[in-house]
C-alpha cells in the first residue's frame, strides 16, 4: 500500500510538472502590473525579413528575438545564465556535454507543441554552411561541430569538441520544424518568412506575434496567446497587447515623436537632445523622465575599409596597414565627442565595449589625432604631391580618393562621417561620404562587396565569443576581408578568439581577450571612432521599468518586454 501510495505521488507530480511555465521576474514586485495596451518603439530601417536563418541586421533581429525563442540566456539582474526554453540543465563528462530540460507544455501559436525536434532541426539549419545563417558560429568550437542530439520529447544533449566558456548561453532562434522543414528538404529554407509573407503564416513562439507589416512605416506585433511566460503571480504574460515600431527617417524625427509623446521609450543621443528633452518636462508639456549620463553605451562604431575590392589599385592600399594608420590618425574623437555627441561619450579604441568590464581593456595602441603624421604615412606610401583639385596623388597620378558610406538616418554616425571626411580633405584625402539605405548598406557588406569604407556599428554584449562570426578568418561577417588571403594578426586574432572560448578559467580568459584588443587597435582592421553615453529617457506612463540604480547600457530600461506594461491614466 505504501509503494502505491508513493508511485501516485511521483505520478501525481509528473501530472503538475508537465505545465512549465517560465517565470518573468519584474524590477518592482510592488508596482501592479496593468493587462493591455501599445508599447511604441520605433526604428530607421524595416525588417529585411522574418527568417532567422537569413537575417543579420538589427532591423531584422530586433523583432525576430520579439517571436521566436531561444534555449538560454542572461539573467537581466545577475547576468548569469537563465533558462528560457529551457527549464533547466545538467553538465556532465568536466564540462563537454550539457543536456538541457524544455519546458513541457509551451507551444507555438498555432498550438503546436515546442519539443526537442524543434531544437535539434533549428540547430541543424543554422549550422549549415548552405544556409548562411550569422549563428553558425554558435554550432562549432575551434572548426569542430557542436553535436545535438534528442534524448526524448522534451530533453536535448549538446555534446561539445572542447571546454566552451560561453556554452549555458544558447541564444540562437528556435524555429518551429513543421513550418521549415519541408522548405529545407527542398533547399529554400532562406525564401520561408520574407518580409511579404502574411502574418497568419508566421508561427511565434515567443511572447509576441506579427499583426502587420506597413512597410517603411510601421511593424505591428500582437500579444501570442500561446505564451510559455508568467509572472511571479502566475498571472500569464506578456501583459502588453501590442508591439509597435514605428518606421522614422533618422534620430531627430524619433525625438520629435518621443516629445510628442508618441514614443514610449528613448535614448537621447547628444547634450542637445538631452536638453530638449529637460525643457519639455520642466514646462509639463512631457510627461517623462529622464537619466542623463547613466552610462556609456555598449555595441562600438567603426569605419572599416574592403580589402576585397575588384579595383585592385585600391584593394592594395586598404591592406597596406601604414594607409589604415594613417586613416586612425584623422580621427578627431574629441571633435566627434563634441559635435556629434554634444560632449557626452567616450573615445572608442577597442573592439570590447567599454562597460564590460571584465574583459575591457584600456592599455591598446592609440593613434591619436595628428594630421601631420597622417601625412607622413601618406607620404611613405608615395602620395607626395597634390593634383590641381588639391588631392594627393602617387607618383603614377593616381588621386587618394575613396567613397564612404553610412547608415541614413543616424543622426550620429552621419555627423561622425562629415567630420572624418572634413579633416581628410584638409590634407588631401578626397573622402566621397553619402549616406545610404541602412539595408542597402547591410547588402553592399554582405552580398554585393561594391564598397570602398563604411562607418557602422556592432551591438555589444557582455561575451566575447559571441563576436566570433566578425574576428574568426571564416566569420560570416569578418567584413573587411573575406579572403582567401589573410594577413598574420588576422590569423592571430582567430587562434585568440578561439582560445577564449574554449579557455574556463575567468582571469586566463581576460588575458586572452586583452591580447586580442591590443592586436585589433594595432592592426586597425576597424577603426573604431567614440562611444556614447547612455541617456535614457521614458514616458512616466509606462511600468515595469529599472529604477534609475538598476539602469545599464548592458541590461536597458527594462528586464523583460514581457514584463512591461502601460499604466492606467
Amino acid at each position: 500500500m505504501k509503494r502505491l501510495i508513493w508511485i501516485l505521488a511521483v505520478l501525481a507530480f509528473g501530472a503538475i510538472s508537465m505545465a512549465q511555465p517560465k517565470v518573468f521576474k519584474a524590477p518592482n514586485p510592488n508596482e501592479p502590473p496593468v493587462i493591455g495596451g501599445d508599447f511604441r518603439d520605433w526604428s530607421t530601417a524595416g525588417p529585411k525579413t522574418f527568417n532567422p536563418f537569413v537575417a543579420k541586421e538589427t532591423s531584422s533581429t530586433d523583432i525576430i528575438d520579439r517571436m521566436l525563442p531561444v534555449l538560454t540566456g542572461y539573467n537581466p539582474y545577475t547576468l548569469e545564465p537563465e533558462g528560457m526554453l529551457a527549464k533547466s540543465w545538467e553538465v556532465k563528462n568536466h564540462g563537454l556535454t550539457i543536456v538541457f530540460h524544455l519546458r513541457e507544455g509551451a507551444k507555438w501559436s498555432d498550438g503546436k507543441p515546442i519539443t526537442a525536434d524543434d531544437v535539434i532541426f533549428s540547430a541543424k539549419v543554422h549550422a549549415d554552411k548552405k544556409v548562411g545563417s550569422n549563428s553558425i558560429k554558435s554550432f562549432e568550437v575551434d572548426g569542430k561541430p557542436i553535436v545535438w542530439t534528442k534524448i526524448d520529447d522534451y530533453t536535448v544533449q549538446a555534446d561539445f569538441p572542447k571546454p566552451f566558456a560561453p556554452a549555458l548561453i544558447q541564444g540562437w532562434s528556435i524555429v518551429p520544424k513543421h513550418v521549415f522543414e519541408k522548405a529545407y528538404k527542398e533547399g529554400k529554407v532562406t525564401e520561408v518568412w520574407g518580409v511579404g509573407t502574411d502574418p497568419a503564416k508566421l508561427v511565434s513562439g515567443g511572447p509576441f506575434m506579427l499583426d502587420k507589416y506597413v512597410q517603411g512605416e510601421r511593424v505591428i506585433l500582437k500579444r501570442n496567446p500561446n505564451f510559455w511566460g508568467v509572472d511571479e503571480k502566475g498571472n500569464k504574460l506578456p501583459y502588453l497587447d501590442r508591439y509597435i515600431y514605428t518606421i522614422v527617417k533618422d534620430r531627430n524625427a524619433a525625438l520629435a515623436k518621443f516629445l510628442a509623446g508618441e514614443l514610449d521609450l528613448y535614448a537621447a543621443s547628444d547634450a542637445d537632445q538631452i536638453s530638449q528633452i529637460l525643457d519639455r518636462i520642466k514646462s509639463k508639456k512631457l510627461d517623462a523622465t529622464i537619466f542623463p549620463n547613466a552610462d556609456v553605451t555598449t555595441g562600438t562604431n567603426f569605419i572599416f575599409f574592403n580589402w576585397n575590392s575588384k579595383d585592385q589599385w585600391k584593394a592594395k592600399l586598404f591592406r597596406d596597414k601604414k594607409f589604415r594608420q594613417a586613416m586612425a590618425y584623422l580621427m578627431d574623437k574629441d571633435s566627434m565627442i563634441e559635435l556629434a555627441l554634444g560632449g557626452l561619450g567616450q573615445p572608442q579604441w577597442s573592439p570590447i565595449s567599454i562597460p564590460v568590464k571584465q574583459f575591457f581593456t584600456d592599455d591598446v595602441t592609440k593613434y591619436e589625432y595628428n594630421p601631420k603624421k597622417a601625412a607622413a604615412l601618406l607620404a611613405d606610401l608615395g602620395f607626395r604631391k597634390k593634383n590641381a583639385d588639391g588631392v594627393l596623388v602617387d607618383a603614377s597620378g593616381h588621386p587618394l580618393s575613396f567613397n564612404l558610406a553610412t547608415n541614413q538616418g543616424n543622426n550620429v554616425r552621419e555627423k561622425i562621417a562629415e567630420i572624418f571626411a572634413e579633416d581628410a580633405k584638409a590634407i588631401g584625402v578626397d573622402v566621397k561620404y553619402a549616406p545610404i539605405n541602412f539595408n542597402e548598406l547591410v547588402r553592399q557588406i554582405l552580398n554585393t562587396r561594391d564598397f570602398d569604407a563604411i562607418l557602422i556599428g556592432l551591438t555589444g554584449g557582455i561575451e566575447p565569443a559571441f563576436s566570433r562570426n566578425v574576428w574568426e578568418l571564416d566569420g560570416p561577417l569578418h567584413m573587411w576581408n573575406y579572403g582567401p588571403d589573410f594577413q598574420s594578426f588576422e590569423i592571430l586574432i582567430d587562434k585568440l578568439m578561439r582560445e577564449g572560448a574554449t579557455t574556463l578559467e575567468q582571469s586566463k580568459r581576460r588575458q586572452i581577450y586583452v591580447r586580442f584588443q591590443q592586436v585589433v587597435a594595432e592592426n586597425l582592421p576597424l577603426t573604431y571612432t567614440v562611444a556614447p553615453a547612455y541617456n535614457p529617457a521614458r514616458l512616466n506612463k509606462v511600468g515595469g521599468l529599472f529604477s534609475k540604480d538598476q539602469v545599464t547600457s548592458i541590461v536597458g530600461q527594462y528586464p523583460y518586454i514581457e514584463t512591461v506594461f502601460i499604466k492606467n491614466k
